[in-house]
C-alpha cells in the first residue's frame, strides 16, 4: 500500500531525515519509535504530503504521492496529529464530520447520513456524549479521541497516527490502540503510529521502525527489531526484557533494582594517568589471556591540558586521530575539542553492541559531557549494559561521576580514584569475578 524509498528532508541546511526506506502492506500495523527530536513527526508529514521530501519518494498504491492531489491523498489516508486547535466554535460532531470533506464537491455539504455515520464512529470510541460539546472546550484527551474518530470516519485504508496516546488516560490508551488494531484485522486497514512506549509497540505492532537522528536504526518484524539492545541504544537507557503471560515487555533495569551488568568507574583529573593505568592493565590482561573490548583515548598533554587525542579499538588494536583542542567551548557538546569523522567511526565500531556477548568485559575511556548530552558515544553505551553478566570499566572525571551514575541509572557502581595504590589489584579482581 505504501512504499518509501531513500527519503530525505533538509531545511535551513539541517538534515532532519536521511535514507529512510520501508514498505507497508494493507492490514499491517507499523510502529515508529524514537527519542524526542529523532524526526518522527517530520517523517509523518512527508508520508501524508504536508511537506515535500528533499530526496527520495513516497508511493501510495504504486502512485507517487507527488503526482496526487490533496483530495486524492485524503481519500486514501487520514492523519491524526498530536493536537489541533481551531479558531471556530465547532462542535465535536462537526469536527468528526469534517472527515467527509475530501469526498465532497466544492459547494456540497455533508448529508444527514454523514452525520449519522459520524455519530456511529463516535459511539465506537465511547465519545458519543461529546457530540454537541464545543471542541475548543474539551480536554486534551477528549480532543485526541475526536481527531481519531474523524480519521476513522475519513478513511479505513491507511491511518497515520502521530502519538495517538498523547493526553489519554490509562483505559483509553489501550482502548484506542485495540480498536485501531481490530480495524487492521477486520477491515484490512494499514496503520502507521508514532509511539513513545516500546511496550505499546510490542503489544500492537506487526512491524517496527526505529528512528535515530533522522536515520533508520532498524526496521522489520517486531520480534526481530524489538530487542533490549536496540531499545537501550534508541533511548540511551539500559533496558531489560521481562516475559509476562507469554509476552515480552521492556523496562529500565533500575526499576526493579536489577542489573544485567556491573560497572567500575576510574576517576581522576585530566592528565592524572588514567589512560596510562588502563594501558598497563590491558597488557596484564593480555598476558593472562583475559579478552577485553572497548576503546582507549590516549592523549598528548601541553601546559597541563590535553592537546590532542587518539582513539584505539582495544579488540582490533586499530588506531587513529580522534580529537584536537580548539580552545573554543562548544555549548551543545560542552567540550573544547573538535573530533574527526574517522575517530568517531572507529569509536562506534569499538562500542558496537552487536559485537558484545555474555560475560565480556568492556572499557570506555572516557565518558564526558558529550555522552551526557546524547552526543559522542552516549547512545552506544546503554545497550552494552544489557549484555548479561558483563563488566564495564569506565573513565570519568570526578566532577561528572554523579551525573554519569544518574544518567545511566547505575546500580551500585564501584568507584576507584586513580591515586588508589591498589587500583591494578582491584581492576584484576573485578574482571576475574566475571571470568569465573
Amino acid at each position: 500500500m505504501l512504499s518509501v524509498t531513500d527519503l530525505g528532508y533538509v531545511i535551513d541546511d539541517k538534515c532532519l531525515l536521511e535514507g529512510v526506506s520501508f514498505e507497508l502492506e494493507a492490514g499491517e500495523f507499523l510502529a515508529i519509535l524514537g527519542a524526542n527530536g529523532a524526526g518522527k513527526t517530520t517523517l509523518m508529514n512527508c508520508l501524508c504530503g504536508l511537506i515535500t521530501p528533499s530526496k527520495g519518494s513516497v508511493s501510495l498504491n504504486q502512485r507517487p504521492l507527488s503526482k496526487m492531489s490533496r483530495a486524492e491523498i485524503a481519500q486514501q489516508m487520514a492523519l491524526v496529529p498530536q493536537q489541533q486547535e481551531t479558531a471556530f466554535a465547532f462542535t465535536a460532531l462537526e469536527m468528526v464530520v469534517m472527515g467527509r470533506t475530501p469526498f465532497l464537491s466544492t459547494f456540497e455539504s455533508p448529508s444527514e447520513q454523514d452525520n449519522a455515520d459520524a455519530k456511529q464512529v463516535m459511539q465506537l470510541l465511547d465519545i458519543g456524549g461529546l457530540a454537541k460539546r464545543d471542541y475548543n472546550h474539551l480536554s486534551g484527551g477528549e480532543r485526541q479521541l475526536i481527531l481519531l474518530a474523524r480519521a476513522l470516519f475519513q478513511s479505513d485504508r491507511l491511518l497515520l497516527l502521530d502519538e495517538p496516546t498523547n493526553h489519554l488516560d490509562y483505559r483509553n490508551r489501550f482502548q484506542i490502540l485495540s480498536l485501531v488494531k481490530r480495524s487492521c484485522i477486520e477491515s484490512n486497514t494499514a496503520v502507521i503510529a508514532i509511539l513513545h512506549d516500546p511496550n505499546l509497540a510490542q503489544l500492537y505492532a506487526d512491524k517496527v521502525l526505529l528512528l535515530e537522528h533522522g536515520k533508520v536504526l532498524n526496521y522489520g518484524e517486531r520480534s526481530t527489531v524489538m530487542t533490549s539492545k536496540n531499545i537501550s541504544r534508541l533511548y540511551g537507557l539500559a533496558t531489560a526484557s521481562y516475559r509476562i503471560a507469554e509476552q515480552e515487555f521492556f523496562m529500565p533495569q533500575n526499576v526493579l533494582g536489577l542489573s544485567l551488568s556491573k560497572v567500575l568507574i576510574i576517576t581522576g583529573e585530566s592528565g592524572s594517568g588514567k589512560t596510562t593505568a588502563l594501558v598497563d592493565f590491558i597488557a596484564l590482561c593480555q598476558q593472562k589471556h583475559i579478552p577485553l573490548k572497548g576503546m582507549l583515548c590516549p592523549g598528548v598533554m601541553k601546559d597541563g591540558q590535553r592537546y590532542s587525542s587518539d582513539i584505539v579499538d582495544i579488540a582490533t588494536n586499530e588506531r587513529c586521530l580522534f580529537g584536537l583542542r580548539t580552545g573554543v567551548l562548544d555549548k551543545e557538546t560542552g567540550t573544547r575539542f573538535s573530533f574527526t569523522e574517522e575517530g568517531m567511526a572507529l569509536g562506534k565500531q569499538a562500542l558496537d553492541h552487536n559485537h558484545f556477548h555474555q560475560d565480556e568485559i568492556c572499557i570506555v575511556d572516557e565518558i564526558g559531557p558529550m555522552e551526557l548530552s546524547g552526543e559522542g558515544f552516549g547512545r552506544h553505551i546503554a545497550p552494552l549494559l544489557t549484555v548479561a553478566n558483563s563488566r564495564h570499566i569506565w573513565v570519568v572525571r570526578p566532577s561528572l561521576v554523579e551525573r554519569v551514575c544518574r544518567h545511566w541509572s547505575l546500580h551500585n557502581p564501584e568507584i576507584i580514584d586513580i591515586e588508589d595504590t591498589a587500583l591494578a589489584e582491584k581492576l584484576m579482581q573485578f574482571v576475574r569475578v566475571n571470568a569465573a
